[in-house]
């Protein structure tokens, strides 16, 4: 550059010099004409060696670009900028005798005098953790925890509340409290993007520390053990997205989009690892393809794994106690499965004024099945049910990126598998004689509506409530032939005060970001209160009504410069 700005100032000179040449000619003018012109020719001959060069320092600009672009099969940091600076050229070097020296912080680090190269490293420290793997970016996150969880029964839960088993204050549990304080939710992701032949290509994998509850994991040691949350492989092609592995189901309501990612759901901002009362959910095994008909409309559908889930809810018919061996009953984790559930679900995203609003329509249809041996037969029968349901959610922006409010509602036959199984999905009725059996669903039902209120960029509030129902699906057990007319099924009279007819909570969450720095991450704070109360279909004459709870989640937080989207808790706008 320096090179060209003293060229083109000498052929600015030029007309002056010849115009002072022209008007005062002494009578050597014909010998100082001549010395004009070798020294124009001079010039033309250094403007044309400099042209000459810039056009060669072009071709090594360019060449260093692809390099760069290309990378040597390492892993480069993926830096904020490019820093591109000529050395320092000595005021007393001709020009045409000296050329700037291209220097790169990645292509030629060494060329650099020490205190500069680490003054320029500082600056071009990348903002966020990502690696460059030839033209693929890797993204690792996640974050540190320092849980203390509070409750004011004894749930015998870790970090994530057993809603169905508050216990009651006629019980020495319901009369302990109980306090926790945890590592576990700690969580480590890696996100992989690439481009592949027009195809966008992502892998994600995320993992936290409650894959152990064994009964001796908080002595001594706390051995708790890693536990996969998430892993699969997403593609974009122009407007269709297809996903396989295990994700959040699509009856996990969505915050904008058809996404995967845990940016785009609506999960809260709750500390409890089962989210809320009345936020349907799984992290399954899940294939499905979507289609997106324009900027606001998607649609999609695909299968995800089953769970015939009855829990130690359900009393079984006298002579065919053995079937509850085909469910999943709390001990027994290779229950059969019929078939993956269906899912389809349609997405819209709309903004009004600068407020967004999202609103989905999901359904989905499931299935059960089970053999017996009936009464005086030889052969095996095998029974079938089928169920479904839907939901609609919904979460527009009152004032942009400051007040959101949120809602869903789920309705089904069959879905409690969905709600972190607080209730069953079906139960087994004998038929009329007592000598064979059928399956029928359980209505099952969820719903919730939220307030998130980022304060300002340190701050943000929340307030949730929530509430899962179910039906009462109860017969006379026509197999008991000790005492007929025993009551069985799922919230008949008599039955147990584990068979749940509502769970209700009310959340109130607080999260201060002490600092936050693109370079070094986060520091949180946060808390969450909870008040939950859980009622069963039948009450003994001296029975209290319901089961109560009050609960504290609070803790810190250190937050890794990038999550892959793994926290909508950081309170602020994205």
């Amino acid at each position: 550059m320096r090179i060209f700005s003293r060229s083109l100032w000498l052929l600015l000179m030029l007309p002056g010099f010849a115009f002072g040449q022209s008007v005062a000619a002494p009578a050597d003018s014909s010998t100082k004409t001549a010395d004009v012109a070798s020294q124009i020719d001079a010039l033309r001959q250094a403007l044309s060696r400099t042209q000459q060069q810039l056009a060669a320092q072009q071709q090594e600009i360019q060449l260093l670009k692809a390099e760069i672009k290309g990378g040597s099969g390492g892993a480069v940091l993926v830096s904020t900028a490019e820093v591109v600076r000529p050395n320092p050229t000595p005021s007393n070097v001709n020009p045409s005798d000296s050329s700037p020296e291209i220097h790169d912080a990645i292509a030629d680090p060494v060329s650099r005098p020490t205190d500069q190269q680490t003054n320029q490293n500082d600056q071009q420290s990348p903002v966020v953790g990502t690696i460059k793997l030839g033209d693929a970016v890797l993204t690792p996150g996640g974050f540190v925890d320092f849980e203390n969880i509070f409750r004011t029964t004894n749930t015998q839960s870790n970090i994530a509340t057993n809603f169905a088993g508050i216990p009651f204050s006629n019980t020495a549990q319901g009369r302990s409290t109980e306090f926790r304080t945890t590592a576990q939710f700690s969580r480590l992701s890696l996100k992989l993007e690439d481009t592949f032949r027009g195809n966008d290509i992502l892998g994600y994998v995320e993992g936290d520390f409650s894959g152990n509850s064994a009964p001796g994991v908080y002595q001594s040691v706390n051995g708790l053990t890693n536990r996969l949350r998430l892993y699969f492989g997403y593609v974009k092609r122009g407007k269709w997205e297809f996903l396989g592995g295990q994700t959040w189901s699509w009856l996990t309501p969505n915050r904008n989009g058809i996404g995967p990612l845990p940016p785009d759901l609506a999960v809260s901002y709750n500390e409890d690892q089962n989210l809320g009362v009345g936020v349907p959910y799984t992290r399954a095994a899940e294939l499905r393809v979507a289609y997106h008909l324009n900027e606001h409309w998607a649609m999609g559908v695909g299968i995800e794994n089953s769970n015939q889930f009855i829990g130690n809810y359900v009393a079984l018919p006298a002579q065919f106690t053995t079937i509850g061996s085909q469910f999943d009953n709390n001990a027994n984790a290779g229950a059969a499965n019929l078939m993956p559930d269906v899912i389809a679900k349609t997405t819209y995203d709309r903004n009004f004024a600068r407020r967004h609003f999202h609103a989905e329509l999901t359904g989905f249809l499931t299935g059960a099945h089970a053999s017996v041996l009936p009464t005086g037969s030889t052969l095996f029968n095998s029974h079938k049910a089928f169920g479904g349901g839907g939901q609609v959610a919904m979460n527009y922006e009152l004032v942009p990126n400051k007040l959101v409010v949120l809602a869903n509602m789920f309705w089904s036959d069959g879905g409690a598998h969905y709600l972190v199984g607080t209730g069953p999905e079906l139960v087994v009725r004998p038929n009329f004689n007592g000598t064979d059996v059928n399956l029928s669903m359980v209505h099952a039902g969820a719903g919730s509506a939220g307030l998130e209120w980022r304060a300002s960029q340190k701050e943000a509030f929340a307030v949730y409530y929530g509430a899962d129902y179910y039906g009462r699906n109860f017969f006379p057990d026509t197999t008991n032939a000790t005492n007929p007319g025993t009551i069985i099924g799922y919230g008949g009279p008599g039955s147990p005060n584990t068979n749940n007819r509502a769970i209700q909570q009310i959340t109130f969450d607080w999260l201060l970001t002490f600092w936050k720095s693109e370079r070094h991450g986060a520091l949180q704070y946060y808390t969450q209160y909870s008040y939950l109360t859980r009622a069963p279909w039948f009450v003994g004459p001296d029975d209290p009504r319901n089961a109560h709870l009050s609960m504290v989640y609070a803790g810190i937080r250190y937050v890794l410069p990038s999550t892959s989207g793994t926290l909508l808790r950081v309170p602020y706008p994205n």
